[in-house]
């Protein structure tokens, strides 16, 4: 039996887990700077409408912190099955 292959396909899925877990991150991180930046910027920088600014803002820091917690249930909690072995 060959044997050699499985810890090498462990490490290439803790290897794209590893890059996940930090593409996740970069997007809560995008998401909650672009909402910041539409909720404070300028009439100048954005011409829409101070509601229209506050909707959209409010929407992306509330898809960023959803996002946020998705990242940290799947990539950073510890499963209990993890806790038991």
């Amino acid at each position: 039996m060959n044997y050699s292959r499985r810890p090498q396909r462990q490490r290439q899925e803790s290897t794209y887990g590893n890059i996940m877990k930090y593409v996740s991150l970069l997007m809560v991180l995008l998401y909650f700077g672009f909402g910041l930046y539409v909720l404070f910027s300028g009439p100048e920088r954005m011409p829409f409408p101070k509601e229209y600014k506050i909707i959209l803002g409010g929407l992306l820091l509330f898809y960023g912190f959803i996002r946020f917690v998705r990242a940290y249930q799947q990539y950073f909690k510890k499963s209990r099955r993890d806790e038991e072995v």
